[in-house]
């Protein structure tokens, strides 16, 4: 059965062969934001032929894994969305059936999943783009297990309620919670899914407070639930599944000391939970100043240096010093009567990404954003703000708000993130789509950010990006910086450096206005 929605008007060069090696095809991460997701176009499974077809309209890196108990085949789509319910489809003879939902807002997943007693071979399984869009999984023939997964249970060795239900189906849980790490501003629980739902509630003597993730499973890799904290008035953390939940849920409980601050948890849309001080946190002791992995204690943890630092910045021809002492100097284009739209992402209920030290996209760029609005104000032009403040704003008006002010230009202004686990990635990156205006633009920010911060240049890039394809004027989408980035979070926490980078960002915008209208 083929399933169609919409048919794609375009075809790239193969992008990847790849073969399915045990349980994992290498953990290729591909992130985008749910603004230039791509769709799931079509798909089907051929009974005949054992082989999952499937289309998308844009390009798409796929990851696939073979999870036992029952077997299954899981084939994650980065950065694509479903557009539609989910979709279950019985197949007969070794193979149940096959499932399409959307796992995340980011990623669209296909499970296809065998009937109790047949399994795969993984070194057989191959995955084949003929385009980066159209791809093909070829399945060997399923093999009989000696014992079937459903007869195996009662073999298997007995476990804790909280050992047995952190075994969850990937396809079927929302979230997984992968650890707990200690920050600056408080705590980080780390997960993986979809964006938890968290619910609080304090006990009535204010000495505990019981954080509830719905649609939530422990990770079986983290396997320290109960942890001895000492810091920020919390002296312990427990880790626990609700019984009785389905979907399930995990339940997070911090034993509170009778002076403990306000504490306020905010679900991200990167995959965590910050947990922080609603008025913020006293001045720490040296030794509470790193980040610092409260679970899994046999995995090397990077200690990250307090945001407030230093600014040093690499410069190929010049010192640190003497770039950041060398002023930027700002066109004036009061002759040129010229509209911008500044464009801060975020805001609200939605943070953005969030990076080390619990570090928020939407107050990065709300900050950098206001002060090239003053920055370009000064040299003569006029300003639309699509966001003054934090507050959530849907893409659609940011993008109406600019082509019904008559703008002239529009520039989106975002930060980058990768994971956590990934501290190595910094630098930053200016995006464009289609039109030469645009990457003349993004062309002309991105130079001068990169010339007047020292950041690394990761350069211009064309993307789907919502606010880039429906504005009627030239338009670039600037990110800062990693917020996960061992170099670049530092930067952007420091306000001099956000002055910095706001100087730079305008006086790209401006050389452009100079040089083009």
């Amino acid at each position: 059965m083929k399933h169609d929605w919409l048919w794609p008007d375009k075809q790239h060069p193969a992008l990847l062969t790849a073969k399915l090696l045990p349980l994992l095809l290498g953990a290729m991460l591909l992130p985008a934001s749910p603004a230039e997701a791509g769709r799931l176009q079509s798909w089907e499974f051929s009974t005949r032929e054992n082989r999952l077809t499937f289309t998308t309209d844009e390009s798409v890196l796929p990851s696939v894994q073979l999870v036992p108990d029952p077997t299954r085949l899981v084939i994650d789509l980065p950065g694509t969305t479903l557009g539609r319910s989910r979709v279950n489809q019985l197949i007969g003879g070794s193979i149940r059936e096959v499932r399409v939902a959307q796992f995340n807002a980011q990623t669209t997943r296909i499970v296809i999943e065998l009937n109790p007693g047949y399994t795969l071979d993984p070194e057989q399984v191959q995955v084949q783009g003929s385009t980066n869009e159209n791809w093909t999984v070829q399945l060997p023939a399923p093999q009989q297990s000696e014992v079937s997964f459903s007869s195996s249970a009662s073999n298997r060795p007995s476990a804790s309620l909280a050992q047995a239900d952190a075994v969850v189906d990937p396809a079927d849980v929302g979230t997984q919670l992968e650890g707990v790490r200690i920050t600056q501003d408080g705590f980080f629980f780390r997960t993986t899914g979809e964006k938890p739902n968290v619910v609080q509630e304090y006990s009535d003597d204010r000495r505990q407070l019981t954080l509830e993730l719905e649609d939530t499973a422990l990770s079986p890799r983290l396997t320290d639930r109960d942890i001895a904290v000492d810091r920020y008035q919390v002296s312990r953390i427990q880790l626990a599944p609700m019984e009785g939940k389905n979907p399930p849920a995990v339940q997070i409980v911090l034993e509170l000391t009778a002076d403990a601050p306000e504490w306020r948890a905010t679900a991200t849309n990167l995959g965590g939970v910050v947990l922080v001080p609603t008025g913020g946190l006293a001045a720490a002791p040296p030794g509470d100043r790193t980040s610092q992995s409260l679970t899994n204690p046999t995995r090397q943890t990077q200690s990250v240096a307090e945001p407030r630092i230093p600014v040093t910045l690499p410069s190929a021809d010049r010192s640190n010093t003497d770039l950041m002492s060398t002023p930027i100097e700002l066109p004036d284009v009061s002759d040129r009567r010229v509209r911008i739209a500044i464009d801060p992402g975020h805001g609200g209920r939605d943070p953005g990404a969030v990076g080390i030290n619990g570090l928020q996209e939407k107050i990065v760029v709300l900050d950098i954003s206001q002060k090239v609005a003053q920055l370009l104000e000064q040299q003569g032009a006029q300003v639309i703000l699509t966001r003054r403040d934090d507050t959530e704003i849907e893409l659609e008006p940011r993008v109406r708000d600019a082509n019904q002010g008559n703008a002239n230009l529009f520039v989106s202004i975002h930060a980058n993130a990768i994971d956590l686990d990934h501290p190595g990635t910094n630098g930053t990156e200016t995006y464009y789509y289609s039109s030469s205006a645009g990457y003349q633009l993004a062309q002309t920010i991105q130079t001068s950010v990169a010339e007047g911060t020292g950041m690394r240049n990761i350069g211009v890039k064309e993307a789907r990006f919502y606010v880039l394809r429906n504005t009627h004027m030239p338009a670039a989408l600037v990110e800062v910086g990693f917020v996960t980035g061992q170099v670049d979070a530092p930067r952007l926490a420091d306000p001099v450096f956000r002055e910095r980078m706001a100087e730079a960002i305008a006086r790209g915008i401006l050389q452009y206005v100079q040089q083009r209208l």
